[in-house]
């Protein structure tokens, strides 16, 4: 039985500036640094065998940061990425309410049919994030695997594992640095741990 320990970068400045981030990019605060310090700490307790991570610089650099911790290389994959927003991106919601009305409203009243300008939708997301912990978990045997991941992708990928519409994806929260556990059990995928962020209370 593998099983998966699938995080959210920590903290970015987009994040506290209310930009939306998707494929653009964003360093992590102070305070996200520290949170993903936390965050080792924390799985230490697990004995990490793997850990694979978004290629994108706010996921690479919390990843980093793991992997000194936890001593494991991080193999960088381009499927963990977040989902692209297209046109939306390094735009506010303000902003995007303001220039995309009607593909807004669509979003976030049935964001399985929203088609974002030049971005991805939720089927595609779940395509490539699904397939790739589905192939993940065929690689691996009896291991414990460390997945660096963004909030769409996250919350995508557990409805997935649920067999959960994607019109439910406003229904699952991922903070900066929550820990979600997934086993995956000879009947299926078991989600364990959700949005766990206990590790910041220190």
């Amino acid at each position: 039985m593998n099983t998966f320990f699938i995080v959210r970068h920590g903290e970015t400045e987009w994040n506290i500036s209310g930009k939306t981030q998707g494929q653009g990019d964003s360093k992590l605060t102070d305070k996200g640094r520290e949170q993903a310090y936390k965050l080792g700490k924390k799985l230490l307790d697990y004995n990490i065998d793997f850990i694979y991570s978004s290629d994108l610089g706010r996921t690479k650099e919390t990843s980093q940061i793991l992997a000194d911790i936890l001593g494991v290389k991080v193999a960088y994959l381009e499927t963990l990425r977040e989902i692209n927003f297209g046109k939306w991106e390094g735009l506010t919601i303000d902003e995007i309410k303001s220039e995309y009305e009607k593909i807004y409203t669509i979003w976030r009243n049935e964001p399985h049919n929203a088609i974002i300008p030049d971005g991805e939708n939720l089927s595609v997301l779940k395509e490539r994030i699904y397939n790739e912990i589905i192939n993940l978990n065929k690689k691996h045997k009896s291991s414990n695997i460390l997945i660096v991941s963004h909030s769409m992708s996250i919350k995508v990928l557990l409805l997935s594992l649920l067999g959960s519409d994607l019109s439910n994806i406003y229904r699952i929260k991922q903070d900066n640095t929550a820990l979600n556990i997934v086993q995956f059990k000879d009947y299926g995928p078991v989600i364990v741990k959700l949005n766990d962020t206990g590790h910041l209370q220190y």
